[in-house]
């Protein structure tokens, strides 16, 4: 722009300049010329003038000329060629002599001092004796001349000289103005004359236009007797443009052009270079943003995905990273490694009693818990749902361990505000100790998860250390876990039969299927051998299942035999009842009523919380199955639950009836227990019994069904079919002798009434 504008201003300045240039020439042709016309002009008047001052030089030297003579002597004067009209001689003012006469005859007699348009001329040459040029002024005779007033004085040769009169030089002013080129037609200048009566710029216009005033003319003065007039002329049509006008600003143009684009095109080259060079400030500060972005969203990223979003504390990943730190980069020495494995008890029950937002209050108390308690350089970890973990460095981490882990559930003993409800759980710790050695802190994680598992088995809200002989009880039964899966998928296990007689007649009244194990190695197992393990795995539900689908199966084998075959009972566990597809299953199975009964724990039977267990329950009774209470009486049964369950029958736990024969107590017990199911009409019988004496003793209290070791050892289904068939025979021996001898007693008493 700044180039543009001073490129500008030159070129006004240059095309300025140009006309200036191009006017400076004009103005001086148009000097030139209007020196001539002023010349021709002044020149003219003078001659007119002379001849005049000759006639006024006659007149003065022969005042008594007559007309003759003043014509001769004008005729003789104007012979030498001039722009005079005529000549005058007024003495005493009034005009005598007029020559050339034809034409202007009207001016004879004229008076001057009583004609007002000449009077002031005539009285101003008489009053300064100098000649006075008037006009241009309309002639007495008509037309327009200038006026020539010249006083005539005739000396005296004593006194001063007298006045005479006025010779009068009239000037044709068409004639002057025609022999002095300037009405020629070939005459190219716009001309303007002003100074009527001599006055001179201050006089009046007398030739050409006014408006030639305002073109800025060139001026010339004429001086004429008496005073000036002024000549103002410009170019015909005014000053006229330079001719190059076009090209010479074409020209310039180019010139600016030449200049200003190679500015504009460098100014736009370096524009775009500026909008370059922002835009790529802009791409860099938008980069470096983006990478401040990205850094903080990998930061977040980094600190996600090392960390639980829950609780804030390192997730399972940051805690094996620390750990692989401390194996490779950990200090030797006397440090040594501490792992602490927490698990919040009862945390399920947190959950699915007053929903996860209150159970994610919990794991947030406790992880807040933890870093109160921990050390800074401690790291803790939540590993997983309610597990946590703790690596602590010391050269004493057994006893830094125990005080950490009293602390924890010491601060876990107080009530925790859970938002709307308030409630208590505790914590089960593993410890774990160790040296700092390559691959020691993993396995210190798995120690410490048995030592988790050994604190939950003994009750809970407490903590165990890891020992070899915990570990060895644990890859026990890690290994017995795996063989019972095994077993299942093998079908390695069947069902056993424990016979159940009646306590009066000894008769055989049911069967009670007991699961066992046909172990590939070891032989028959029992399930006190395995049963614990099993239930840890989850799998008790699927050995219920195989051991009725084997009883039933067995049944209908001995019926289609022709065998009797007493009532079965099975166990049911919790797994089990809690399957909600349980009575659609035993619906498929076409099951006999009465022909088999479910024995339930104490703790299964009382949950009535579980809304899945009562519908199976009731599902049981109204498919024929009935239910019987085993272990009855081991602390967890009261009456109300009983009389709303009924039951067909009440077990009797054989820690009860072990001591039948020898305390009084346990005798007083099992009578009130026969006494409950007798007024509630349930059924009652007695298991492990181990002797006779027991046997009668429990029939004596009102045991209406007998089993044990005493009567009867568990057997295969073999076996139990040749038992079975043996009681069959027995049966009926006993029948005939009891109708041999109800015979006897009949003909006896016959014979008394005759």
């Amino acid at each position: 722009m700044i180039a543009l504008i001073a490129v500008g201003l030159l070129g006004l300045l240059a095309d300025y300049q140009n006309h200036q240039i191009f006017e400076q020439h004009s103005r001086a042709a148009v000097a030139d010329r209007l020196s001539v016309i002023r010349a021709r002009l002044e020149g003219n008047i003078n001659r007119d003038i002379q001849i005049g001052r000759g006639i006024v030089a006659a007149l003065a030297t022969r005042p008594d000329l007559d007309s003759a003579e003043f014509g001769a002597l004008v005729e003789h004067l104007l012979a030498a060629g001039s722009d005079l009209r005529l000549i005058a001689a007024a003495p005493d003012m009034i005009v005598r002599m007029v020559h050339p006469l034809i034409g202007n005859e009207k001016v004879i007699g004229l008076d001057y001092t009583k004609t007002p348009s000449q009077r002031d001329a005539v009285l101003r040459a008489r009053e300064t004796g100098q000649l006075v040029l008037a006009g241009p002024i309309e002639l007495v005779q008509g037309g327009v001349g200038i006026v020539g007033r010249f006083p005539v004085f005739i000396d005296r040769p004593a006194g001063p000289p007298v006045f005479w009169g006025i010779v009068s030089a009239v000037i044709d002013i068409e004639r002057l103005y025609a022999n002095s080129g300037i009405t020629a037609a070939d005459f190219t200048l716009d001309l303007t004359i002003r100074g009527r009566d001599g006055k001179g710029a201050a006089g009046e216009i007398f030739f050409g236009l006014e408006d030639v005033l305002a073109r800025s003319p060139l001026t010339a003065t004429i001086n004429i007797p008496g005073g000036t007039w002024q000549l103002a002329a410009t170019p015909k049509g005014g000053w006229p443009a330079p001719p190059n006008t076009v090209s010479f600003r074409l020209m310039i143009a180019l010139i600016g052009a030449l200049v200003v684009l190679p500015i504009l095109i460098t100014g736009h080259l370096y524009a775009e270079r500026r909008r370059n060079l922002d835009e790529l400030s802009e791409a860099k500060r938008l980069a470096e943003a983006r990478n401040i972005q990205l850094e903080e969203a990998n930061r977040r990223a980094r600190h996600t995905s090392l960390h639980d979003e829950l609780t804030g504390l390192p997730n399972r990943r940051h805690l094996m990273d620390h750990l692989g730190r401390l194996d490779t980069g950990a200090p030797r020495g006397k440090a040594r490694i501490a792992a602490l494995h927490i698990d919040l008890d009862r945390f399920k029950q947190v959950n699915d009693t007053y929903g996860h937002a209150a159970g994610d209050r919990l794991l947030q108390h406790a992880a807040d818990l933890m870093r109160a308690v921990f050390r800074p350089d401690d790291m803790v970890a939540r590993i997983g749902g309610d597990e946590f973990v703790a690596v602590c460095i010391s050269e004493e981490p057994e006893e830094l361990a125990r005080t950490l882990a009293d602390n924890l559930i010491a601060g876990f003993r107080h009530p925790i505000d859970l938002g709307e409800v308030r409630c208590r759980s505790g914590l089960s710790i593993g410890i774990a100790c160790g040296d700092l050695r390559s691959d020691q802190s993993s396995k210190l994680l798995i120690d410490a998860d048995i030592a988790l598992y050994r604190a939950k088995k003994l009750g809970r809200n407490r903590f165990e250390f890891f020992t070899r002989a915990l570990e060895a009880q644990v890859v026990s039964a890690k290994r017995l876990a795996d063989e019972i899966l095994t077993g299942i998928e093998e079908n390695q296990f069947t069902a056993h039969y424990q016979q159940q007689f009646d306590a009066s007649t000894r008769e055989l009244v049911g069967l009670e299927a007991l699961l066992r194990w046909n172990h590939p190695t070891e032989g028959l197992l029992v399930p006190a051998r395995f049963m614990e393990v099993a239930e840890d795995i989850n799998a008790l539900p699927t050995l219920d299942h195989m051991v009725l689908e084997t009883a039933l199966a067995h049944r209908r084998r001995w019926c289609s035999a022709g065998l009797r075959v007493p009532r079965i009972a099975v166990n049911v566990s919790m797994g089990r009842l809690r399957d909600e597809r349980l009575a659609d299953m035993l619906r498929a199975m076409a099951i006999e009523p009465g022909t088999l009964s479910f024995e339930l724990t104490e703790a299964i039977y009382l949950d009535e919380s579980d809304e899945v267990v009562c519908d199976n329950i009731r599902g049981i009774k109204d498919l024929g199955i009935d239910i019987e209470i085993d272990d009855f009486g081991t602390g967890y049964a009261s009456i109300v639950s009983l009389m709303r369950l009924q039951p067909t029958r009440l077990k009797i736990a054989s820690q009860l009836t072990a001591a039948v024969s020898t305390s009084s107590a346990q005798r007083q017990l099992i009578r009130s227990i026969v006494e409950i199911g007798r007024t509630q009409g349930i059924g009652v019988v007695a298991e492990g019994v181990e002797t006779l004496e027991q046997a009668h003793i429990l029939t004596e209290l009102g045991c209406q069904t007998l089993q044990g070791y005493a009567l009867g050892r568990p057997a295969d289904a073999d076996e139990m079919a040749r038992l079975m068939i043996e009681e069959s025979k027995v049966s009926v021996v006993k029948r005939q002798n009891l109708r041999s001898e109800t015979l006897d007693a009949l003909l006896v008493s016959e014979s008394d009434q005759s």
